[in-house]
């Protein structure tokens, strides 16, 4: 959940991280090209603190009342995969370690 892929398309540095139904996928944030994709079950052993918002879009800021799940990623994987499962993108915003 860190921005150290630069997109090939738009060469902007900065991804995002969304889960579309089984997928978990890091994204442009400039341009919304997929980057590089994975299975979202490859990343449930995470333990990283997170948000879980539905998402507004590449490079926008989900709004609050959008918000799905917040804790540390094995928690709240479950809320965040039924949100997905209707096709519904998802964005994991990584928070800080206090």
């Amino acid at each position: 959940m860190t921005n150290m892929v630069a997109c090939p398309w738009c060469g902007l540095d900065k991804t995002e991280s969304i889960v579309h139904r089984g997928s978990y996928i890091l994204r442009c944030a400039a341009c919304g090209e997929a980057i590089v994709a994975t299975s979202f079950m490859a990343m449930l052993d995470s333990d990283h603190q997170c948000s879980a918002f539905i998402d507004p879009g590449p490079g926008k800021h989900p709004p609050p009342d959008t918000l799905v799940a917040r804790g540390p990623f094995q928690q709240i994987a479950m809320a965040i995969s039924a949100a997905a499962s209707d096709g519904t993108l998802i964005r994991l915003i990584s928070e800080a370690k206090d």
